[in-house]
């Protein structure tokens, strides 16, 4: 038996953690595929389906580790008050959320060395409409 047992609200929490993750992940895989579409840039028939496997990848990371960051938030928190546990968990779930959708744009959405095609894009295949405070 555990000195501090897991609530059903906590367990509740930890799974909006991982559809948290979830949704990151499929947002930055959405924008990579918009902006490669876009330029025609690493967007051919194999190079679709190695993006629809890094999908796959990429979201059941981000959700495992969006609930490992909430559990391990819990388990630093344990003795404050449930505001304070609450509070530490949000924060630390977006921030690593935040982090590797960041992460997987700055390595994965606009490929800078290969020839994009559709001339809608500069060399760098970042399309015009992309927001300048992400990474490309």
């Amino acid at each position: 038996m555990s000195a501090h047992p897991v609530s059903r609200l906590q367990w509740l929490s930890w799974g909006a953690a991982g559809l948290v993750g979830v949704l990151a992940a499929y947002g930055a895989s959405a924008l990579t595929a918009s902006a490669r579409s876009y330029c025609d840039a690493a967007w051919e028939p194999p190079h679709r389906f190695a993006h629809n496997v890094e999908l796959l990848i990429l979201t059941g990371a981000t959700a495992g580790i969006a609930v490992t960051a909430a559990v391990l938030a819990r388990w630093a928190t344990v003795r404050g008050p449930r505001s304070a546990r609450a509070s530490a968990q949000v924060a630390v779930v977006l921030l690593v959320v935040a982090a590797l959708a960041w992460w997987y744009l700055a390595a994965q959405a606009t490929p800078a060395d290969y020839p994009g095609d559709s001339g809608l894009c500069p060399s760098s295949n970042v399309p015009p409409w992309w927001p300048r405070w992400l990474p490309s």
